[in-house]
């Protein structure tokens, strides 16, 4: 799809679901979340980088799923508070986390699947 090779990943200790490669030659390592209706989702801290893309699946019953992708500077860049760092007092590690509400939909079009994709075509990190 989209003129990528996607290769599955044989082992998925690092939180890597499956690897890119662009039409450049540039690999990306991909995590795949999925969420039902509205909700939050996160990668621990040990899993996350700047150079992992993240795509969100979310599930609304008698829709189709809405496909995002982000890029792990996202989180660098993003003021909508959609993207969030948190480091609970009772957790050992910080976890990089997507807050899904009715009022963070128009910042998630900035992030829809087909937009995103053209970043990895263009070999952004």
């Amino acid at each position: 799809m989209y003129g990528y090779l996607v290769f599955s990943a044989e082992i998925d200790d690092r939180g890597v679901d499956f690897v890119v490669r662009n039409g450049v030659g540039r690999h990306f390592d991909v995590q795949v979340k999925t969420v039902t209706d509205r909700n939050y989702t996160y990668i621990t801290e040990s899993k996350f980088s700047e150079s992992l893309w993240i795509c969100l699946v979310v599930l609304t019953e008698g829709d189709h799923p809405a496909l995002y992708l982000f890029s792990g500077r996202d989180w660098n860049s993003d003021t909508s508070d959609l993207l969030q760092r948190h480091h609970f007092p009772k957790s050992e590690e910080a976890e990089y986390g997507i807050h899904i509400a009715k009022k963070r939909v128009f910042v998630m079009k900035q992030f829809a699947f087909d937009r995103s994709v053209e970043r990895l075509r263009e070999g952004a990190t």
